[in-house]
């Protein structure tokens, strides 16, 4: 059985993922967010409708004072407005693991972060961000200690994990990343 990440439809998706993000990729990168990678719900950060599923791009447009805290965010809803005041504003996001591990079992999901780790270090230094914030628990620390050796940990503002915002976890989210980013003075 081959592995999720070299399946026909899963090297699309990554295709598309890259396609997407890339259309968003600001000239100065003010504040990079790394994440743990695409989800297998398909609603990719930068894919242009939210699908209903979208916790880490609804609840970072609420924290940034891009989306109303108050107002739902459904499927079907244009994210392209969004995603430009984003990219305006310097903020880029790319994944540790290029692939979904959301549903890969313990084990699996580890190592594959821990392999997306190991290159994360040169593909930061590439984009060459002003500050960098880690998203979620599974990744702050390889990431953290891998952006550290390379000497790039000055630049992470956040010590300690992001939580994901989702599972009731979206204020707390909310709450952290409006600080970091208010700390920075960037919105």
């Amino acid at each position: 059985m081959r592995s999720m990440q070299t399946t026909p439809r899963a090297l699309t998706y990554t295709a598309q993922c890259v396609k997407a993000r890339r259309r968003y990729q600001p000239d100065r990168v003010e504040i990079l967010f790394v994440a743990e990678s695409p989800p297998s719900s398909r609603g990719y950060f930068y894919f242009s409708k939210t699908i209903g599923k979208d916790h880490l791009f609804r609840e970072t447009m609420k924290a940034l004072e891009f989306w109303p805290v108050s107002q739902h965010m459904g499927s079907g809803i244009d994210k392209r407005p969004l995603l430009e005041k984003f990219c305006s504003k310097g903020f880029f996001l790319i994944d540790t693991c290029t692939f979904p591990v959301d549903k890969l079992l313990a084990q699996k999901r580890a190592e594959a972060i821990s392999k997306g780790a190991a290159s994360i270090a040169s593909r930061v230094a590439r984009l060459d961000p002003a500050n960098i914030i880690v998203v979620k628990k599974t990744v702050f620390r390889p990431v953290h200690d891998a952006l550290t050796r390379a000497g790039l940990g000055n630049k992470i503002l956040n010590k300690e994990p992001l939580c994901f915002p989702s599972h009731g976890n979206q204020q707390k989210f909310r709450r952290h990343l409006a600080q970091l980013i208010k700390f920075r003075n960037v919105t």
